[in-house]
């Protein structure tokens, strides 16, 4: 019974050692367990904070990267998103603004000329003080009093001192490609005469007496205009015998080829206006 017993033991013994390998092996199964689990662990973090980056400089920069998967920076003219519409109509306004821009200062030069070359002439006869220049978006207007000047009162008829005026302003219209309009004016005093009924039929024959003149210094018929405009054009208001004497002008209007439309007179050759339209 001893022995039997005896055998029994060391049996049992040596299966106990034989199975203890397997605790080691556990451990060590374990063990590589955590360490997967850390590496695991450890890359997700490093990948969360790369793909924050990434959207990051995508961002900033507003468009994909290469690590979206693109075909690269060397193929950009594949990825180019198309120009939008709106930036190539800001683009042809931006040209056609600077052209524009061009063609007024060339304008503004020419009207310069044409205002000394006038000047310069009237100054040689002493009629400076005959005339007044400005400048708006219609053009050059040099506009000539009439009183003691072109006309005497209430008539249409030139003076001498008139065709000086004239003959001095003539030349700088000559050849022009500019289109030229005469315009008459009186104050608001009304006038009826044989010859006038009103200050309407008055500042139309003066614009045509004056048209008719610089057509025969030069001026192109195809070119020109008359019109009357009676007192509905005053410079000032007609309170006073001085301001009613610079509102009775007759007004040669150098027009602006940018106020013209193309292949199209800015006017007839001759407007009457209709008393009391």
């Amino acid at each position: 019974m001893a022995r039997r017993r005896s055998r029994h033991g060391a049996h049992e013994e040596a299966h106990e050692n034989h199975e203890r390998w397997l605790l080691t092996y556990a451990d060590m199964i374990t063990l590589l367990m955590v360490l997967f689990i850390v590496l695991f662990a450890i890359g997700e973090t490093n990948k969360s904070k790369f793909d924050k980056l990434h959207d990051g400089l995508a961002a900033s920069f507003g468009t994909p990267t290469v690590v979206d998967g693109g075909q690269g920076i060397l193929q950009g003219s594949q990825n180019q998103a198309p120009v939008p519409d709106e930036s190539r109509e800001a683009q042809v306004a931006l040209a056609r603004q600077k052209q524009q821009q061009l063609s007024a200062a060339r304008e503004k030069e020419q009207m310069d000329r044409i205002r000394a070359l006038i000047t310069a002439a009237l100054a040689k006869k002493g009629l400076v003080d005959a005339v007044q220049f400005s400048t708006d978006e219609r053009g050059l207007t040099v506009n000539v009093v009439t009183d003691r000047v072109l006309f005497d009162l209430g008539q249409a008829d030139l003076r001498v001192e008139g065709r000086d005026v004239l003959d001095a302003i003539a030349p700088a219209l000559k050849g022009l490609p500019n289109h030229v309009t005469v315009e008459g004016h009186t104050d608001n005093a009304p006038i009826s005469s044989a010859r006038f009924a009103s200050n309407w039929e008055l500042s139309t024959e003066r614009a045509t007496t004056v048209l008719r003149y610089l057509l025969g210094h030069g001026l192109a018929p195809s070119r020109s205009s008359a019109a009357g405009y009676a007192d509905q054009r005053p410079l000032v208001a007609n309170d006073t015998a001085g301001h009613r004497a610079r509102n009775r002008r007759v007004a040669i209007v150098v027009l602006s080829m940018t106020s013209q439309t193309p292949g199209q007179d800015p006017f007839p050759s001759v407007a009457t206006p209709v008393p009391g339209a």
